[in-house]
């Protein structure tokens, strides 16, 4: 009876401490999704940023060489038309 009395208290401090291990495990897991939860929206925020059509022209005037131009208003596409039929 003895011996079956210390088997069991054995094999439950045994299960104890693999249950303490795995809390900690479960502990951790639930740490890094916490963390990687963060840095995603963290992400997000940064990429919202990076990709707004302001920042963008910001960049674009920085470091790309191009000139505004203006659009041709109807009656000017027309004169030059009637000026390229002219010299032909």
């Amino acid at each position: 009876m003895v011996a079956l009395f210390s088997l069991i208290l054995t094999a439950v401090t045994i299960l104890k401490h693999e249950l303490s291990k795995l809390e900690l495990k479960i502990q951790e897991a639930k740490d890094l999704k916490s963390k990687l939860q963060y840095d995603l929206s963290f992400l997000r925020a940064e990429w919202e940023y990076l990709a707004s059509p302001k920042n963008i022209e910001n960049l674009s005037n920085i470091h790309l060489n191009y000139q505004h131009t203006a659009l041709l208003s109807f009656n000017d596409f027309l004169k030059i038309l009637k000026n390229s039929e002219d010299l032909k």
